[in-house]
């Protein structure tokens, strides 16, 4: 039922049942983990993870390593969001999404940041930042799109460069856009 919310159908194929149900445990795990961080200090400080591995082989949407230690997919997203300083993209609110940067160490972070259109590439922002320590800040804005799309995020900290995206757009997704717009972004493993 997961997945026929956030795809409209659950496919027959199972390499592509695999594929959609392993896409709607990576994103959500992703969504409940930036709703805190974007949060952070407002209405919570952190998440606690509990339950990673499953001790028996089983399909679960809970657990991010199987029972053979095999990383799913929800693994890489999550990893991509929970760097000590992170960029992401809120929802939506008066027809604008905030572009957010979060610092978890007690240094300033200083940064750049640029989120693109998937599809056309087209760039929506281009930023500098700066992040206070143990804070967050708004680093700019993207007008809300008004169709489905994903925004891949690439940034730099310190010199370091990192990935992330958003999608944008009301649920259910075409299961074969969102395996053209995965096909984008920068996933190890």
């Amino acid at each position: 039922s997961q997945v026929e919310i956030l795809f409209d159908e659950c496919p027959k194929d199972l390499d592509q049942f695999v594929f959609a149900s392993q896409s709607v445990q990576a994103e959500a795990m992703k969504f409940f983990i930036e709703f805190w961080r974007k949060r952070k200090f407002d209405t919570g400080t952190g998440i606690i993870w509990w339950n990673l591995r499953t001790g028996w082989p089983i399909v679960g949407d809970v657990q991010v390593v199987d029972f053979y230690n095999s990383k799913k997919l929800a693994y890489y997203y999550i990893k991509q969001v929970q760097y000590d300083a992170c960029v992401m993209v809120g929802d939506a609110k008066e027809g604008t999404h905030p572009v957010m940067a979060v610092n978890d160490t007690r240094e300033i972070k200083h940064g750049t940041v640029n989120v693109h259109d998937a599809d056309s590439g087209k760039t929506l922002l281009s930023t500098s930042f700066e992040i206070p320590v143990n804070g967050k800040t708004v680093v700019g804005y993207i007008p809300e799109k008004g169709e489905q799309a994903m925004w891949l995020i690439e940034y730099t900290i310190d010199g370091k460069k990192y990935t992330n995206h958003y999608l944008e757009g009301k649920a259910p997704f075409k299961l074969d856009d969102y395996q053209r717009w995965f096909k984008k972004l920068d996933i190890e493993g």
